[in-house]
């Protein structure tokens, strides 16, 4: 069997071809070409050719049984019946609707009735924020078809309006408490008359239209599950799916996702509960990580240097470094303040740019700690936790990650795990084992951290804390900075 997964991420379009009878995997990838001033609001036809044309070079020649898609949460574009376009993209870091959340956020009750019912914060990410923006700038929604990048995908390959239940829950519209659009927040939110998709579970599958087979290289008919985020997907390719599994992804963004038996809310609400395709998560995200990273080479170095190039100016040895706030892109968990501003704090003219790059890994790292400690208030310490991302590509940022955090971590060589994720989905829709030994890491490799680091880094992270504290740009509704 000859499974085909087509995954448009934040920044590029990825494709694994995979054969169960000789287990051959192949990945391709190319940087989207994205026009416009604003890089997180796309042309949804524009992204959807250019991953289409990757997965024709990807299939060419080869007969495809299953089309499976990955694609990222929160991303809103409204759509006519016909699925031309009202409004392009807006992906996750649009943040166009942080003033109106932050006006919003200002109603306790408001707040925590919304939390409640979604498992999504009052923040400008969220499709429900977004689309209320546009509501209130005086755009008629009546009969506007709300998608994100990944439905329109599906939309187009299979010509039906469906999304999965795990990609619907990254949009504040689902509820927590039944399988359904939640039509009291859709109201209260004065979004009546919009159209959503289809909710199906996460194995369904409709046929390739003939028009998208010409297109794609893949006989008409051929089955498309329907569409998942990467996020869900990556604890599914990562066989993190059982209550007490966390995934850690510290990529563009950062995330902690730990797999729970239901919906788990925090008193704090300074989590997130969205499902998997295969369960419920307890999450924590940062807007910032390697971003930050990348922002820090270019601004100190360049651009020009590499992880290899850099990893020499770093030291684990206690010395005054600078502070700094990893919220460039705004923040997410656990205080939810989207307008919130990083930079450096306590800088010093004996400070090199050695110093101001590696406070970078720290403050990024002390952020997602920040949101570890949340999750597991909630949810007790998690049994294993999997690391990946683009931190492995340094060594000292992937020790002092577990030093930080001061446990143990399996690193992943699972590479493009959500695209292995979408491509285990295609695999459970057709009824066949998902656990195939070219997709399954039998033995990870683990990170110890140094305990002694472990609790130098405290004192760190309480100055963190402080920073945190003095910075915030309101009083953050999750007591986050406790």
């Amino acid at each position: 069997m000859l499974i085909l997964a087509l995954e448009a991420s934040t920044t590029s379009a990825k494709t694994m071809l995979f054969d169960t009878e000789t287990q051959e995997v192949t990945v391709r990838t190319r940087r989207f070409v994205i026009g416009g001033e604003d890089a997180a609001v796309r042309e949804a036809e524009g992204i959807f050719v250019q991953l289409v044309q990757l997965g024709a070079e990807a299939a060419a020649g080869r007969s495809v049984d299953m089309v499976a898609l990955s694609g990222t949460w929160h991303g809103l574009t409204v759509r006519e019946p016909d699925l031309s376009p009202i409004t392009g993209v807006q992906e996750w870091p649009y943040t166009g609707a942080q003033d109106l959340c932050a006006d919003l956020r200002a109603d306790k009750e408001f707040t925590r009735w919304f939390y409640e019912r979604t498992g999504c914060m009052v923040n400008a990410i969220y499709p429900a924020f977004k689309l209320m923006l546009l509501a209130r700038q005086g755009m008629d929604l009546t009969g506007g078809v709300v998608m994100d990048q990944n439905s329109y995908t599906f939309a187009r390959l299979t010509g039906r309006r469906w999304t999965s239940y795990s990609q619907a829950s990254g949009t504040g519209l689902l509820s927590t408490s039944f399988d359904d659009w939640d039509h009291e927040v859709i109201r209260r939110l004065g979004l009546d008359g919009i159209e959503l998709p289809e909710l199906h579970d996460g194995a369904d599958t409709a046929p390739l239209t003939a028009q998208a087979a010409s297109m794609l290289g893949v006989a008409a008919g051929t089955p498309v599950v329907v569409p998942a985020p990467d996020g869900g997907l990556n604890q599914v390719g990562e066989d993190a799916t059982e209550p007490g599994r966390m995934t850690f992804s510290m990529g563009t963004s950062g995330a902690l996702r730990f797999a729970v038996g239901g919906p788990s809310l925090s008193p704090r609400m300074s989590t997130w509960a969205y499902r998997s395709p295969t369960g419920w998560l307890s999450g924590a995200a940062a807007s910032g990580c390697t971003n930050c990273v990348d922002w820090a080479k270019g601004q100190l170095f360049g651009g020009a240097m590499t992880f290899d190039q850099l990893e020499p100016m770093l030291s684990a040895r206690e010395r005054d470094l600078p502070l700094f706030m990893p919220f460039l892109f705004g923040e997410r968990c656990p205080g939810w303040q989207d307008q919130r501003r990083g930079g450096f704090l306590e800088l010093h003219p004996r400070h090199s740019r050695a110093d101001m790059y590696q406070s970078v890994l720290h403050g990024v790292t002390f952020s997602l700690l920040h949101c570890y400690r949340e999750l597991t208030a909630l949810n007790g310490e998690p049994e294993r936790i999997i690391l990946s991302g683009g931190v492995l590509s340094s060594p000292f940022w992937t020790q002092l990650t577990a030093d930080v955090f001061g446990v143990e971590m399996e690193i992943s060589a699972l590479q493009h795990s959500s695209t292995v994720g979408a491509v285990k989905m295609g695999l459970r829709a057709a009824g066949v084992e998902s656990a195939q030994p070219a997709l399954t890491e039998a033995r990870r490799s683990t990170i110890t951290p140094d305990l002694a680091r472990t609790r130098r880094y405290a004192a760190e992270f309480a100055r963190y804390l402080e920073g945190y504290a003095r910075t915030s740009p309101a009083e953050d509704v999750s007591g986050g900075a406790a």
